[in-house]
């Protein structure tokens, strides 16, 4: 009798964590895992993913690739969404243990996961697809295909345009570009366009039904004296026109370099008005910008400062 007391008191002193870690401990070769434990796994060559649980089968659960670890223990990996190019690995893959089960039909459930360092490591691409044309590499007046994807105000419509490409972190996305008078259009519709700004910075496109006037290169030159000198750099204000007034859009020329800033709240425009702007990047090369509208308070507290 004071056997069984004294084993039911030692019973009560164990934490009930404890308890519960040893269910999460199967037995056969999954015992000899600790779940976050790292590894490296290879891929089964031509193995096809499944859902392991017949109740999951017909789920959103993640599909588990067949897999061995460097010690020739039968596992799966989990491959999370958006990094299919970790299934064409044929080399290791360094993973951790995120799941440790037994059913009674699969025997022991080894799942890992790739370490975030793999899951980073994205897919390696050689340039667009279809030889298509970057953003970076475009032209004024290049002429390009596009079509309207939804309108952002009755004349003025974001478009796609066929056959260039930005580069992105996971590899190469289809462009868009803001078409003006675009009144007589529609979703889906299809037109000629030509580039008219491109903003690098940014990412920015603006494209126009008609040719856009290049051939000022006195301010081309202009422009390029005040890089030189340091008067047209990040961080620069200028004194721009509104060309025109779109939506919460202002199109502004200060004094060469053409660009659009995010009108003010609660403030009219008209064209021919003139505003204070801060060049926020500059392409020297390409003589294009990317501006920001700078209110007349903080340019006075500005010229305070200085």
């Amino acid at each position: 009798m004071k056997l069984a007391l004294l084993v039911a008191s030692a019973y009560a002193l164990v934490p009930p964590g404890a308890h519960r870690a040893q269910v999460h401990r199967p037995a056969g070769q999954g015992a000899q895992w600790e779940l976050g434990e790292r590894t490296r796994v290879t891929l089964v060559p031509g193995a096809q993913p499944k859902k392991l649980r017949k109740k999951q089968r017909r789920s959103r659960s993640p599909l588990l690739y067949p897999a061995e670890t460097q010690n020739g223990v039968e596992c799966w990996l989990h491959v999370p969404a958006g990094q299919a190019h970790l299934t064409e690995r044929s080399d290791e893959i360094h993973a951790y243990v995120s799941s440790i089960d037994v059913d009674e039909e699969e025997g022991d459930i080894l799942v890992l996961s790739p370490t975030r360092s793999e899951q980073t490591d994205r897919a390696l691409v050689s340039g667009p697809p279809g030889n298509g044309r970057l953003l970076d590499t475009l032209q004024k007046n290049e002429p390009c295909e596009g079509t309207v994807l939804r309108m952002l105000t009755k004349d003025v419509a974001l478009v796609a345009c066929r056959g260039v490409y930005r580069k992105a972190s996971s590899g190469y996305r289809r462009q868009a570009a803001v078409l003006r008078d675009a009144a007589d259009l529609a979703v889906g519709d299809t037109v000629d366009c030509y580039v008219r700004l491109v903003e690098k910075s940014s990412g920015r496109l603006t494209v126009s039904r008609t040719l856009v006037d290049s051939g000022n290169y006195r301010v081309q030159a202009r422009l390029r004296k005040q890089i030189k000198r340091g008067t047209l750099a990040p961080g620069k204000r200028r004194v721009a026109t509104v060309v025109s007034y779109v939506g919460d859009f202002l199109n502004v020329d200060a004094g060469g370099v053409v660009g659009e800033v995010r009108a003010p709240d609660g403030e009219d425009f008209s064209e021919g008005d003139r505003v204070l702007v801060r060049v926020e990047s500059l392409d020297a090369e390409a003589l294009t910008a990317t501006l920001s509208y700078v209110s007349v308070e903080e340019g006075l507290e500005a010229d305070d400062s200085e």
